[in-house]
């Protein structure tokens, strides 16, 4: 309801604390959602849960600037090999070709460890349901 509002670039993250609850029949109920959740170790298991979780997002952060970071070098050295050979550059075809290659993309050098305890849960790249790995329903990705 609110991804309108986020901005879509893989440099840009934002962190929510989410709380859920089992009841008896093991039903998972959402309790609520913060959007600036404490990082604080109150005892060696969270504080050992927190380290983890945020070696593991520098990780995919770090594999995203890098990725994108070849892509851009590669276009520089292009645009600087027309500059040489040309004496100008033709900047609306460089700015398509900068949107193309500066999408939230890994390079197979920089892909994400599969020790890395982040799941992918949706991938806007992909259509209606597909988007989201079966997490919600057809119906539901359609709305």
């Amino acid at each position: 309801m609110s991804a309108h509002a986020f901005w879509n670039q893989s440099n840009v993250y934002e962190m929510f604390g989410l709380d859920f609850m089992l009841d008896e029949d093991l039903n998972l109920w959402f309790i609520e959602c913060n959007s600036s959740p404490q990082l604080i170790g109150t005892n060696e298991y969270k504080t050992n849960f927190l380290i983890k979780m945020l070696e593991d997002l520098f990780e995919i952060q770090y594999s995203f600037y890098r990725s994108r970071m070849k892509r851009l070098l590669k276009l520089i050295k292009k645009i600087n090999q027309q500059a040489e050979r040309e004496g100008r550059i033709r900047t609306s075809k460089w700015k398509r070709e900068y949107l193309k290659i500066s999408v939230n993309k890994l390079e197979p050098e920089y892909q994400i460890s599969p020790e890395n305890s982040f799941k992918l849960i949706m991938d806007l790249s992909l259509q209606g349901a597909d988007a989201y790995f079966g997490h919600i329903p057809a119906e539901c990705a359609a709305l």
